[in-house]
């Protein structure tokens, strides 16, 4: 064959000098001179990974035929009437498609399609709307003789109109004949001298279509594939080495490399990514054995959340709060407290959640029960039935509990009321004060509990809101009692059943607390509540709704793991912290509260 193809160069050389070209021999083979290049183009030098992704699709282009910033391609199609018979379901339309569908998304290329039998036509200008392509090869038709030097000629006079400087120039021949041996060469000639390169592929086994093909394709610095199966077509058309590079493998901060996938010049591969600095390189391999490097760098931000949870000791024991404080629980025992809960009444459930967490308050919590709706039948319409069950005092969780189960559900709900009574049930006292309201409906005596809410505000006096079991009209219920709670600089908490009532209740009962980034408050929570809070890094200040104020300050990193302790001895409060590491965790701009957290334990 080396002989074969030597004879037919010395062809290519006196063709060309019959019509005045002197063309020596380098320049069919390889002239101009050319150089390999290889080019990342996706992602850009310096691209910052924000979302704390593990991998990146990383694609370019590799040539040894001319430029890498832009590749022009002229796909040049026999439409003769034999392909009716040698590729009946027209695998030649779909291989040069799936070509086109495989070549980077992220690479500058533009296409043109033409078409040849006896005569050539452009089918499509180059463009670099690749659909367009795809539906020229698509509409390709199937009549006509073979002539191999008008399809190529063609191909060069839309190269020369709209192809780029610079760029790497490739027409991909494919044919399924013979034809006139003397103009093709000639057209060969002339593509060589331009520095366009030819990629030839035969469908069929003619012993001199091979030559001619081969020729064409090893004097311009192109490649020859030839199959004999139509069916192999878009597996032939995928592996011509369109530019003349034979392997591309990416590597990032020294690791094996990574074979990358080749279509037409351009190569793509996936890659891992570690936190921070990530050196990518894209190592080409040319056909004859050169090689090239082209080398970015990509950083990798920590976008994982922090987790942040906040404790209190007070005198080494486990607290809800560091100052002394009282709290009245109001329970609605309103006749709509007869309703159920999976067959079970909220007043039930209300009153075995309630004698429950008497047992595990503190001992150090003055604690006092008031009910409303519990002594008067609703027709009486008694809009001053609200009771102080059992006063703030030394040893009254037992009186609190025989409280609880005598309760029935049977009156009114005067809401705005029994907050007005409940303001004169803290007498003296001056420690952190706080009322934990638990209601299944709203005002319906005509008060104005929210204005009643207020004027606690201006006593000292929190009122946290717990929404419990409501019914139809919840939404509207939800926004009268969250606006109680909102007067009043309270909480409000929803709570469907036993066991979130009992959440609710461990979230109220004890000392609040805000995290604030800067001046704005971006988390909440309870002291004892177990919340785990994800915040994204940044310096915070945590302080407790206490009188007085308890602040902390704390420095998040991504994966952080931080419980803050506020522990207190006699008058003095510490912040103390331990810290562990989270796996990735994502965060967004709303703060999430999760209970027990998976992960290292601290």
């Amino acid at each position: 064959m080396r002989n074969a193809k030597l004879m037919l160069v010395s062809a290519l050389m006196l063709a060309a000098a019959a019509h005045g070209a002197a063309v020596d021999a380098a320049s069919t083979s390889n002239s101009p001179e050319r150089k390999l290049e290889v080019e990342i183009q996706s992602p850009s030098a310096g691209f910052v990974v924000e979302d704390g992704a593990t991998s990146i699709e990383v694609e370019g282009i590799a040539s040894a035929i001319g430029g890498v910033r832009f590749l022009d391609i002229m796909f040049v199609m026999d439409t003769s009437q034999s392909l009716r018979g040698s590729d009946p379901e027209d695998y030649r339309s779909a291989g040069a498609i799936g070509l086109v569908r495989n070549l980077s998304p992220k690479s500058d290329i533009k296409i043109g399609v033409v078409s040849f039998d006896s005569n050539s036509d452009l089918a499509q200008p180059m463009t670099s709307d690749r659909d367009r392509v795809v539906d020229a090869l698509r509409e390709l038709p199937r009549s006509g003789s073979t002539n191999l030097a008008a399809g190529i000629l063609t191909a060069m006079a839309e190269l020369e109109r709209n192809g780029r400087p610079g760029s790497s120039r490739v027409i991909m021949l494919f044919t399924d004949g013979m034809s006139n041996k003397q103009k093709a060469y000639d057209a060969a000639v002339e593509a060589a001298k331009r520095g366009i390169t030819i990629q030839t592929l035969l469908l069929g086994s003619s012993s001199k279509g091979t030559k001619i093909l081969d020729t064409i394709a090893w004097a311009s610095g192109g490649s020859f594939v030839q199959v004999s199966d139509p069916t192999m077509l878009p597996e032939a058309f995928l592996n011509l080495r369109t530019t003349g590079v034979d392997t591309v493998t990416l590597s990032v901060n020294g690791s094996a490399p990574v074979p990358a996938r080749l279509a037409g010049g351009t190569f793509a591969a996936s890659i891992p990514l570690e936190i921070g600095e990530n050196h990518i390189v894209a190592s080409a391999t040319s056909l004859d054995g050169h090689t090239k490097e082209s080398t970015i760098t990509v950083n990798v931000r920590d976008a994982s959340c922090a987790a942040l949870e906040v404790v209190a000791l007070n005198d080494g024991r486990p607290a809800m709060s560091l100052n002394d404080r009282a709290v009245e629980i109001v329970v609605d025992a309103s006749r709509s407290m007869w309703g159920q809960i999976d067959g079970v009444s909220k007043m039930e459930i209300a009153k075995a959640t309630l004698e429950d967490v008497s047992y595990w308050l503190p001992a150090d919590l003055d604690l006092a029960l008031r009910a409303y709706g519990s002594s008067s039948a609703s027709e009486n319409s008694n809009c001053a039935d609200s009771s102080l069950l059992v006063p703030f005092g030394e040893l009254n969780r037992e009186p609190i509990r025989y409280a609880i189960a005598g309760l029935k559900p049977t009156g009114q709900t005067p809401i705005a009321y029994a907050l007005n009574q409940a303001a004169r049930d803290f007498g003296s006292l001056r420690s952190d004060r706080a009322i934990v309201l638990v209601s299944d409906g709203i005002e319906s005596c005509g008060g104005d509990p929210v204005e009643a809410a207020y004027a606690l505000r201006q006593q000292g006096i929190v009122v946290h809101l717990i929404g419990f079991g409501l019914g139809n009209g919840a939404d509207e219920d939800a926004a009268s009692l969250r606006a109680i709670a909102s007067a009043s600089g309270g909480r409000y908490v929803t709570a469907r059943n036993a066991e979130e009532l009992r959440a609710a209740l461990e979230q109220t009962v004890a000392t609040a607390f805000s995290v604030y980034r800067g001046n704005a408050e971006v988390a909440s929570g309870s002291l004892g509540s177990a919340d785990v809070m994800l915040l994204p890094e940044g310096d915070y200040r945590v302080q407790l709704h206490s009188s007085p104020p308890v602040e902390a300050q704390v420095s998040l990193a991504p994966r952080d793991q931080v419980t803050l302790t506020l522990e207190k001895y006699g008058d003095i409060v510490s912040p103390h912290e331990r810290r562990g590491r989270l796996p990735h965790t994502t965060c967004d701009d709303t703060t999430q509260f999760v209970k027990n957290l998976d992960g290292p334990q601290m």
